[in-house]
């Protein structure tokens, strides 16, 4: 009998997922995750993509051996009870940086460009009143970026800024990255020196407890008020109330947020009536390549352990040489 896989409902899309799909197929029978008959499901599964997942779960899985994390963050998953329930717990690190790092840019652009303020204006007033729009930008040549969190996705950002637009890059992280100091010029500094120093600060930190809102209000305040904030990483990296603070007094210019404290965001949200921020749906994975190639992690990473050979491929670093048999 074939051990039991369960799968979310997004994976229904067969032009990304047929082959993820087909690989798990091949030596298990796949389930799509049914809200009503999820209890059940959990009862016989082996193996599951999925999120979220804690001691709650765990005690109605009795069989399950692994969690596939559908990206790389995993702050919302339980890696001690996890442990404890000798489940491994993959995610998919490294194939979704050009993706997020193209939406870090689109972020960039959108706010500094006024992108969105410039639409409604086309399609409410242009025709009213000619030529009555000066929202001003400003050229990106020359200006500087700063990064918190030089990691895979910090460097692909870091590279199309200073590849794409001239611009110039200051960075800061617990661990110093040689890589884009060679090649991208990078200039390593303090939080605080980032701070205010950049035109841009975008933040690409995973959540943990060290940097859950390591963004504080003394931080925003001493960026300049002609500098953008933005984030593809985790919301609560950044004190979200002291973000909005700083917004209404405008001591920045703005932000570009894909990621938020509480998702989906609330719809009495303050960022919500902020006319200098530009807000996307936490899509920065969400190209058809990094999805599929997200998909395709998950499915060779559970096979793995459901044919025995353990650890896993991109298992979370917390369990990395840990070798559980259930």
């Amino acid at each position: 009998m074939k051990p039991k896989v369960l799968i979310p409902q997004s994976w229904r899309d067969p032009e990304i997922y047929k082959e993820p799909i087909d690989i798990l197929k091949s030596i298990a029978d796949v389930e799509y995750i049914s809200e009503e008959k999820f209890d059940e499901q959990l009862a016989e599964a082996e193996g599951m993509v999925g999120y979220g997942v804690g001691e709650e779960i765990l005690q109605k899985a009795p069989k399950l051996k692994v969690v596939a994390r559908y990206g790389v963050g995993y702050d919302d998953c339980d890696v001690e009870a996890l442990t404890r329930h000798k489940v491994y717990l993959v995610h998919t690190p490294g194939v979704l940086s050009d993706a997020v790092a193209d939406l870090t840019l689109a972020l960039i652009l959108a706010c500094n460009r006024k992108i969105v303020k410039a639409d409604k204006y086309v399609r409410e007033r242009w025709a009213k009143e000619a030529f009555g729009y000066f929202e001003y930008g400003m050229d990106l040549k020359g200006k500087t970026i700063g990064i918190i969190g030089l990691g895979r996705i910090g460097y692909e950002v870091a590279k199309r800024c200073v590849k794409g637009f001239d611009m110039k890059v200051i960075y800061y992280d617990i661990r110093r990255n040689k890589k884009a100091e060679r090649e991208l010029g990078a200039k390593y500094r303090s939080l605080e020196e980032v701070m205010k120093n950049s035109d841009f600060v975008s933040i690409h930190l995973p959540l943990t407890p060290q940097t859950r809102r390591l963004i504080r209000e003394e931080h925003l305040r001493l960026m300049k008020k002609t500098a953008y904030l933005i984030n593809t990483a985790r919301g609560a990296v950044i004190d979200q109330k002291a973000l909005v603070k700083v917004l209404n007094e405008k001591l920045i210019a703005g932000a570009g947020l894909d990621v938020f404290e509480e998702e989906p965001v609330p719809l009495n949200d303050p960022l919500l009536s902020l006319e200098n921020v530009v807000l996307t749906p936490h899509i920065g994975s969400l190209t058809r390549e990094a999805r599929k190639a997200m998909a395709l992690c998950n499915a060779k990473s559970i096979v793995a352990v459901l044919k025995g050979n353990i650890p896993p491929p991109n298992v979370v670093p917390e369990q990395r040489g840990m070798i559980f048999r259930k």
